[in-house]
């Protein structure tokens, strides 16, 4: 998976615009700052997340995230067709539950066709009736689920970066709906094994600093993102979204590795200044950052390199971010209970992309295989087309250094 890239900015503080066909990027562009909810606390009040089937699948299951459940009612799910942006309340496929708090909740689906490129609606309602004649279960403000949902809009899916333009979540109450330009947090189950979804649901900081000595870089902690281009590219530059904390004294530095799995090594292949403390900004921004000729890149093959952020300025804390005087990357990641969200993540595995950390001055690594730092690899698009897909390749941890630069 190579995605044209949308990084036009030659300047430190990069932005996302127009596309260009000149370069491309890899890596994880989703982001998220909070996990909201609207609490489903009347008969009339449903929430649909609107999105588009991004492959033919026979639909199984689908999942949702409750936020909070207070002696909460049933509630229907279903699947509906898209008419003018909204749902067509028609439902194609229903399922019911009481819903746990806290927890991603999935229930089953009568093997239902859905078509690629089609917009559908995933609606949440109470189910009034739960299959009778009359009303059953009691719902108002202490008898209630809420439903989750990000607050970053990320208008694609995040395994493939594919661009969905109607992804969205919808409110409606008083039989009017409300298009609220949030993160629909959703998972499609089809038969096969084929999924479609968001399985973020929790967000965070990784904090890069030094063990308070800037000399000894033993008790350094290094974060960032293991990445395997699916083409192979020469790396012009990396993109991070990223703050400081404090007064950082030195330089935020990239290291990228190259590592041997059947040896459980890695070795340092390049690195760089990434940015002085001036060129920080003190709020989370996406920071192009450009490799100098003197740094003397190499080319990342259709494998797997680490792509780590380094500092010797500040020390760890045990209040939030975890640091002092350092510097942080914002991440993604999924907290537990959805089936197959390693497979939604970005790049659709486990053991091709995700977040890494070295706690010990990059001697050793640590995988989460679930989650994903927000860093992306700029350069010239590969020819590619002739480059074989690579499959898994197993990730032993923890991956021990030949060499300590």
């Amino acid at each position: 998976m190579m995605r044209i890239s949308k990084i036009l900015s030659l300047i430190m503080f990069g932005f996302f615009g127009a596309a260009s066909f000149a370069h491309g990027d890899y890596g994880c562009h989703f982001t998220m700052g909070a996990r909201l909810f609207t609490a489903l606390n009347s008969a009339d009040k449903k929430i649909s997340f609107r999105f588009t089937c991004h492959q033919a699948m026979n639909l199984i299951a689908v999942s949702f995230y409750c936020e909070q459940a207070q002696k909460p009612p049933a509630y229907k799910i279903s699947l509906q067709e898209d008419q003018s942006g909204l749902p067509n309340s028609q439902p194609m496929e229903t399922s019911s539950v009481t819903p746990k708090g806290n927890y991603w909740i999935t229930v089953p689906i009568n093997n239902l066709s859905l078509l690629s490129g089609k917009v559908y609606h995933l609606v949440i309602e109470q189910d009034v009736t739960r299959g009778g004649e009359h009303k059953v279960g009691i719902i108002d403000e202490t008898h209630f689920a809420s439903v989750a949902y990000g607050d970053h809009l990320n208008a694609f899916d995040p395994r493939a970066e594919t661009p969905d333009p109607q992804l969205n979540v919808l409110v409606s109450e008083n039989g009017k709906w409300k298009v609220l330009n949030r993160q629909p947090l959703f998972a499609l189950h089809g038969s096969g094994s084929k999924l479609q979804g968001t399985p973020y649901d929790d967000f965070g900081d990784l904090p890069i600093h030094g063990g308070g000595m800037p000399n000894d870089h033993s008790g350094d902690v290094i974060q960032g993102e293991a990445l395997h281009p699916h083409y192979g590219l020469t790396a012009t530059g990396f993109a991070i979204r990223v703050r400081k904390v404090g007064a950082p004294t030195a330089p935020l530095n990239y290291r990228v590795y190259t590592i041997n799995f059947m040896q459980h090594k890695t070795t340092l292949a390049f690195s760089g200044e990434a940015l002085l403390p001036s060129q920080a900004p003190i709020s989370y921004q996406w920071v192009t950052i450009g490799i100098k000729k003197e740094d003397k890149p190499q080319s990342f093959p259709p494998e797997c390199r680490y792509v780590v952020f380094q500092t010797s300025s500040g020390h760890g804390i045990s209040e939030s971010p975890g640091c002092e005087d350092c510097y942080v990357l914002s991440e993604v990641g999924n907290s537990g209970g959805l089936a197959g969200a390693a497979d939604l993540s970005f790049d659709g595995g486990a053991h091709l992309s995700r977040e890494v950390t070295s706690t010990d001055g990059w001697k050793t690594w640590e995988d989460a295989f679930e989650r994903d730092a927000n860093v992306v690899i700029l350069g010239p698009v590969g020819s590619g087309s002739d480059m074989p897909t690579p499959g898994p390749i197993p990730t032993p941890a923890p991956v021990l250094m030949d060499v300590v630069p």
